[in-house]
């Protein structure tokens, strides 16, 4: 069971770097870790302090829980903290998706 929850965590923690354009480098400056020590939290199963985590998934704009494997979905909660966390990281165009995602059934017409 262990071994299942460090391989999600690995496995998100890589899709959210490659998906918010982070190199490994870059990620362990901003969360102020070394590269070794995030090196063992995604090979040899170690997983990173509480304090560590937080940093990790505030930088990847997601949860601790979502990286943990403990949350598959979002919900409207975490929705909301993540949107809030991290909108002045997108740009105009970015928070203009968003919108119409969220707009997206108000355009249908009410035959559908």
């Amino acid at each position: 069971m262990a071994e299942e929850k460090e391989n999600i965590f690995a496995r998100r923690v890589k899709d959210l770097m490659k998906e918010n354009r982070y190199s490994q480098k870059k990620l362990c400056e901003i969360c102020g870790i070394t590269e070794a020590a995030f090196s063992r939290y995604m090979t040899s199963g170690r997983m990173p302090r509480t304090d560590v985590l937080a940093n990790i998934a505030n930088t990847l704009h997601t949860t601790s829980d979502y990286l943990l494997g403990n949350d598959a979905h979002y919900g409207y909660d975490q929705l909301k903290i993540l949107l809030a966390s991290s909108k002045d990281d997108l740009s105009k165009n970015q928070k203009i998706s968003l919108m119409k995602i969220l707009m997206d059934e108000y355009s249908r017409p009410e035959d559908e």
